[in-house]
């Protein structure tokens, strides 16, 4: 039976893994590919400790709440949905799944960086736009791997995400300040409420840069990225 449950652990992994690299439009032939099982296997495991310490959190001393300042560990919008005494018995879980060693500095902060990046949101700058053929004012999230049409209403509904390994190529019109860019056979415009049009350009062509250079270049093509950024001048 546990071997059965290693082997079923094992195969989530490996699905959850390909998936995450589809969602950035990436084959499991990637070389990220077992840096990305290694990750949801490490997440994994984190999980099944985070269980057995709330299995075992009545065997504790209770934590005096008063001794933890919140304040500094969380954010007000997290504080305002736990009661101080949540938050410290969390706090203290997470304290306790740490590995029991000494860590440095950067130890520290790496592993604070990498956490960071598995946030859902982690890189992701949002431009409050108005699609052409639209009525209403939307949000267009641009990150690493993508960029996203969101609904500017709560919950904020992803409406359509662009992969920019599918996007074929897009313009600006310096004129009107509007972008156009293409996708399969269909192509789509918006203007942009919140910054110049320059803005956002930039931060397409940013990210297509990256998604186009291989992880193998050492030098930077600096002609290929003032390229895809520029067009202004």
């Amino acid at each position: 039976y546990q071997r059965r449950v290693r082997a079923d652990k094992e195969e989530f992994c490996q699905w959850t893994a390909a998936c995450r690299l589809a969602s950035k439009g990436k084959p499991i032939s990637d070389s990220t590919y077992e840096s990305e099982i290694e990750m949801v296997r490490s997440m994994a495991n984190m999980q099944e400790h985070s269980q057995t310490l709330k299995l075992n959190r009545h065997k504790r001393a209770p934590v005096n709440h008063d001794e933890i300042k919140t304040e500094d560990l969380v954010s007000a919008r997290v504080s305002r949905k736990y009661r101080p005494e949540q938050l410290a018995n969390l706090i203290m879980d997470a304290h306790n799944m740490l590995p029991r060693r000494e860590f440095t500095a950067t130890e520290l902060r790496l592993n604070y960086i990498l956490k960071w990046e598995r946030l859902m949101d982690f890189g992701m700058t949002y431009f409050i736009v108005k699609f052409d053929k639209s009525k209403k004012e939307e949000l267009l999230s641009v990150g690493r791997t993508s960029m996203s049409r969101i609904d500017l209403s709560p919950p904020h509904d992803i409406l359509k995400t662009w992969h920019w390994t599918s996007v074929q190529g897009w313009h600006v019109n310096w004129e009107v300040e509007k972008l156009t860019f293409e996708v399969d056979s269909d192509s789509f415009t918006f203007s942009c409420n919140s910054a110049y049009i320059k803005v956002v350009h930039e931060y397409i062509g940013g990210y297509i840069f990256l998604t186009i250079r291989k992880e193998s270049d050492t030098e930077l093509d600096k002609e290929m990225f003032y390229k895809l950024t520029g067009g202004w001048q």
